[in-house]
């Protein structure tokens, strides 16, 4: 008869199986993630937040006199902005049934851990990517139209993409709701009728985010006040915007790129698959190539813009109508804990209580960070 398989025993099919391949896969397939140094020039005091000392003015003593007249003394400005840990998590169970048929048997074992941790490692680095595009709110799509005590919502681009059946949203100011199920690309059920306006943003149930490009590349429009830095009082912290509802032309990146590379060295414009396809016919309509290079070392491809100075990438989480100049080193990931399991010293597989389940968590804990704002620029509401 075969040894019976501790729970002991999967937590480490699970740890050596699963973790590394979800650890290859989170941080090599998003530009972000792969791109961006990790806790680079920020120091971490305290148990969850990370200090960013920024030069926010020039210095002051710069002057030309004449013989014998005093000479002013003066200093440069300094800033210390502050970055605290977002906490995100993926996880699922697995029922003790589930467990007991494939007791006998390693590699069955492995396959069913293998099979109910693949969704939570794939949607975990799906959202962590979204989550570097947004500004924090945890916006995952708008409300298509106003809705008055109906259970249907319609939505907005970037559609039901990241609404999940049997997870709970809220829409505006309501309650979370739990959805029961995604109808279409663009529209998704709730078990509780709700009312709501046009354009209400909808959210998880909880959303408290890490800070993404739209609120760190931007004026104070979508995010007032960023990293403990109010923008309205502080120029610097402000970056170089356009948000002039037209179509997207080469001369408004032009105008972006260089408004970027006077503090920085941008390395891509970052777009969605709509203005990425308006950008490649501006280049054909120009007798110019629109065929994939790779832009970008590690093997990204795009187009190419300002004579290859700067990659053209294609990503799906760049919120519709942006464009975002991109400078990496001027942006740094705040690192707390890696993705990671959740495991306090007794195992990853927790037994969940008053049910026959046990559950496995990923953790991130975290933020995005920037230490020079107007080294990054970006377009908005550009259409095609």
């Amino acid at each position: 008869m075969p040894a019976l398989i501790q729970i002991s025993d999967l937590s480490n099919i699970l740890k050596k199986v699963i973790a590394p391949a979800i650890q290859r896969q989170l941080f090599t397939e998003t530009v972000l993630l792969s791109k961006i140094k990790k806790n680079s020039g920020v120091i971490r005091l305290g148990n969850n937040e990370w200090f960013v000392t920024m030069q926010s003015g020039h210095h002051s003593g710069i002057y030309a006199v004449g013989e014998n007249v005093q000479i002013r003394k003066g200093k440069a400005k300094y800033s210390q902005a502050k970055v605290a840990a977002k906490y995100v998590f993926g996880s699922f169970e697995l029922t003790d049934q589930a467990i007991e048929a494939a007791q006998d048997d390693k590699g069955a074992i492995a396959t069913v851990l293998n099979e109910n941790a693949k969704t939570a490692k794939e949607d975990l680095r799906k959202e962590l990517n979204r989550m570097f595009h947004g500004w924090g709110n945890g916006q995952i799509c708008l409300a298509n139209g106003a809705g008055t005590a109906t259970t249907t919502v319609v939505v907005d681009t970037p559609g039901t993409e990241y609404v999940r059946e049997g997870g709970f949203v809220k829409i505006g100011p309501n309650a979370a709701v739990e959805v029961v199920s995604v109808d279409s690309a663009t529209q998704f059920t709730i078990a509780s009728a709700q009312t709501w306006a046009d354009n209400a943003v909808i959210t998880r149930d909880a959303a408290d985010e890490p800070m993404g490009l739209a609120g760190i590349i931007d004026d104070g429009t979508n995010v007032a006040t960023i990293q403990n830095i109010a923008r309205s009082t502080n120029p610097w912290a402000k970056s170089f915007v356009d948000d002039t509802a037209e179509a997207l032309s080469e001369d408004d990146m032009i105008n972006a790129y260089l408004e970027a590379k006077k503090y920085g060295r941008p390395m891509v414009a970052m777009m969605n698959k709509t203005l990425f396809k308006k950008y490649g016919n501006l280049l054909t309509s120009m007798k110019k190539t629109a065929d994939l290079k790779e832009v970008l070392s590690g093997g990204w491809k795009g187009l190419e813009f300002m004579g290859g100075d700067v990659g053209v990438i294609l990503d799906y989480d760049t919120p519709d109508g942006y464009v975002q100049f991109v400078d990496f080193e001027s942006l740094t990931i705040t690192e707390l804990t890696p993705v990671s399991w959740l495991d306090r010293g007794a195992g990853i597989l927790t037994k969940i209580p008053d049910y026959a389940k046990w559950e496995g968590t990923l953790r991130w804990y975290g933020n995005l960070a920037v230490k020079n704002f107007r080294a990054n620029t970006r377009l908005r509401q550009k259409t095609a």
